[in-house]
């Protein structure tokens, strides 16, 4: 079954979000200083070609952030270490 490009946006977002989770990332919590990265980083998640890698990386269990992330260096700004 082919996705349609709705769906592919709300799998690749919702691979954004479970990279975030996992690596401590609290992007949506930056306040109105992060809007601008905000959007930044779901363009760049959209337009991504490392979809196959990120769902590897995802079930791989990892909590790192992934070397291949378009928006690595955004969230590396966002980490909160526990």
């Amino acid at each position: 079954m082919t996705m349609n490009i709705l769906e592919r946006m709300q799998t690749k977002l919702g691979q954004s979000s479970e990279v975030m989770a996992r690596a401590g990332v609290r992007l949506f919590e930056g306040g109105y200083a992060a809007e601008n990265d905000t959007r930044n980083a779901i363009w760049r998640c959209l337009l991504c070609r490392h979809g196959d890698d990120c769902r590897d990386w995802l079930a791989a269990g990892r909590t790192d952030l992934p070397d291949f992330c378009p928006n690595r260096g955004t969230y590396e700004k966002y980490v909160v270490r526990l």
